[in-house]
Parts: structure tokens; sequence; C-alpha cells
């Protein structure tokens, strides 16, 4: 088993190297597991115990925890309508969807609700995989997410902003927010250091976590645990290679779950993938014009906040158009949270 569990995680490791040559969006998530589904399916050897989730779930929630800045902090108490408007929608359309899913394509309810869970990929498949869900499916149809909003968004913002000829903010003064949201590291400490403290923090809290017996607990109280040290200590991010790490291990635990019938099962995919990204292309649409006509946000801030795809990811896409980055930013975290956080326990709820 060991050794299956080393071949494994090299070919996970191989698979996120090349996804990263070619520039797929969360490369080394959807390299590892792709690399590893392949080989899986065609030898069925592939193996990666699943108690190393929880490793995977510590790390990301370190790396999300150390996203969050006294800056996005500050923002809270200013955002708070937009914030609750857009969680409203983004969870009413998780249920609806899930319905939907649920009753004209075949899926069962934790599936179906996980896929239209708007978080991370990393994370919602890692919660897919605690939730007992199909975890390749609900792990493909993030992917189809993520990759079809990323090449979709930048024409669809340009289309509605060119379409009612709405200004992009100047650059400089987005520039100059950017700069002022840019992270100090811990006091002197070097990297190395840095990213053991908030490992070690953040595994305090994972431990704890899996002896809550909370559903996704060591995901939550890592991300509680770093978002506590990133406040007070104002730690550095995370090395990118931790969280690559990390990504390779999930990537390659969802790959081994993928057989010859789950492939041939994921041609059912594509009608309600597609259902799926008109409903948040809908959802994007309205809820930047009712935060504009609200004056909440402009409306390339609103577009941009309002849209689920990876929030780093999002960011470099904004810098582009002119947006407000600290309100971006402040939302794109808080819709993240609220999917790994308060999400998987309202799916709970309903299944239950």
């Amino acid at each position: 088993m060991l050794f299956s569990a080393v071949i494994t995680g090299i070919v996970g490791f191989g698979g996120g190297k090349f996804a990263r040559k070619l520039n797929i969006p969360a490369s080394f998530m959807t390299g590892s597991m792709l690399a590893v589904a392949i080989i899986s399916i065609i030898t069925g050897q592939m193996y990666m115990p699943r108690s190393i989730k929880v490793i995977a779930q510590i790390i990301s929630g370190a790396y999300l925890g150390q996203q969050v800045s006294k800056q996005d902090v500050l923002q809270l108490p200013r955002l708070t309508k937009p914030i609750l408007l857009l969680l409203l929608f983004f969870t009413l359309n998780m249920f609806v969807m899930g319905k939907i899913f649920s009753l004209f394509f075949h899926m069962d309810a934790i599936t179906a609700l996980l896929s239209c869970l708007p978080g991370g990929i990393m994370d919602v498949s890692l919660i897919s995989i605690d939730m007992g869900a199909q975890s390749e499916i609900v792990a493909t149809m993030q992917l189809i997410r993520l990759v079809g909003m990323l090449l979709i968004l930048p024409y669809w913002i340009q289309l509605i902003l060119a379409r009612f000829n709405k200004q992009s903010k100047n650059a400089e003064e987005s520039t100059e927010k950017e700069t002022l949201k840019k992270q100090l590291p811990f006091g002197v400490m070097n990297q190395t250091k840095n990213n053991l403290l908030i490992l070690l923090i953040s595994s305090i809290g994972g431990i704890l976590g899996v002896l809550s017996e909370i559903p996704v607990g060591a995901l939550i109280f890592s991300l509680i645990f770093s978002i506590v040290l990133k406040l007070t200590k104002n730690t550095a991010p995370l090395s990118a290679n931790i969280r690559y790490f990390a990504q390779i291990l999930a990537g390659s635990i969802i790959g081994c779950t993928f057989t010859l019938h789950s492939i041939l099962q994921m041609g059912q995919l594509i009608f309600p993938a597609i259902t799926l990204l008109f409903s948040y292309l809908v959802i994007n649409f309205i809820f930047a014009f009712s935060a504009y006509r609200l004056g909440f946000l402009d409306l390339q801030s609103a577009l941009f906040a309002s849209s689920p795809a990876g929030a780093t990811d999002i960011a470099l896409i904004a810098g582009d158009f002119g947006g407000d980055m600290p309100k971006i930013a402040a939302i794109q975290i808080c819709r993240m949270l609220y999917s790994v956080i308060v999400m998987p326990f309202l799916v709970r709820f309903f299944v239950s």
C-alpha cells in the first residue's frame, strides 16, 4: 500500500508539473487529478489513503486564512449589505440548481448540492470526500465551473461594460490600493520559519477540528487558527510550493476515485455543467446591477466581486480592468469562507 501511495504521488506530481507548463488553471490540482485518474482507469493500481485528506485540508485552511488581512476586515462593515445579498443569491442558486440536478440528472442530493457550491476546487473536492459525495463528479463540476468562468468572464464583463458604457476606474488609483494591500512579513523571520509557524498553528487547529468530529473540521479549524495568526502577527503568505503540495495530495486522492464506469458517466455532466455556468452568469448580472443601482459598488467591481472563480484568479483579471481591488478581495474572501464553512452545514442539514 505504501509503495502504491508513493507511485500515485509521483504520478500526481508529474501531472501537476505538466499542467503547470500548459498554464492550466489550478494546475497542480487539475493536473494531478487527471494524471492519476488516467493511470487509475488504465491499470486500476492507483492508491492514496483517504486519511491524507486531513493534511491537505490543514494546508488548504492555512493558505486560505493567510489571504485575510486587517484591511479586508476593516472593509467588512461597509460591505455588509452587498456581501449578504451575494451570499443569499449563491445559497438560493445552490439549492435550486442542486434540486434540478437531483431531479433531471440523477445525482444524489449531497453530490448535486456540492457540485453547485461556489468554493475553491480543492476545498470543495475535499469537502465532498469528507461528506461521502461522489467526489469525482463534484471535482469535475467544480473544474468545469472554474475553467468555464475564467474563460468566459473577461469577455462577459467586457461585453456588459461596453454595452452600458461604463468607464473603468483610474488604473493608478487601483494600483495604489493594491500596493497598500501588500502584506508585510512577520518581524524579521525568514520564509521557512514563517511557513513553519503558520503550519504549526494551523495543524493545532486542524487536529482540534478532527477531534471535534465536525464535518470538514480540519479545514474549518485550521482556517480559523490561520486567520487569527494572520491578524495578530501579520505573517506572510505561505510559500506557493506548500499550496501546490496540498493540491497534488487532493488531486491524487480524487484521481484514485475515477474508474472506467465513472468516466462513462461524465458524458451526463455536459448539460448540468452548462446549466450551472449559465446560472452563475445570471447571478453575476443581477447582483452587479443591483449593487450598482443601490450604490454599494461600481459596476465593474460588482461584476468581479460576484464571479465564482478562484479569488486569486479574479484579482489578477480585475487588475486589468481597474476595479476596486480591496472591495473585490474582501467580498471574494467572504464568499470563499462562507462556501467552505457555512454551506457544507446547510447541505448536511438539508439532506438530513
